[in-house]
């Protein structure tokens, strides 16, 4: 495989990486009540589920720019 067709298969496992993380957010999301008024705290595996929903969109954006004189979204 040569560097275009690497770097293409980069971008599309990266946003299906992006994807997988968006939907399982969202099913945890959907799980929550939806009380009327109700305070919800979100656990530590929402918070994890939000980290990986940033992290991959980072990583996405960074596969997206290469290469670039930018630094990387990590890093901005």
């Amino acid at each position: 495989m040569d560097a275009a067709g690497s770097r293409l298969n980069s971008v599309a496992l990266a946003r299906r990486s992006l994807s997988d993380a968006h939907t399982d957010f969202d099913d945890a999301v959907k799980s929550l009540s939806k009380t009327d008024g109700e305070t919800v705290m979100a656990s530590s595996n929402l918070v994890g589920l939000l980290v990986r929903v940033l992290a991959a969109r980072r990583h996405l954006e960074d596969v997206e720019r290469w290469p670039t004189s930018a630094p990387p979204a990590s890093l901005r």
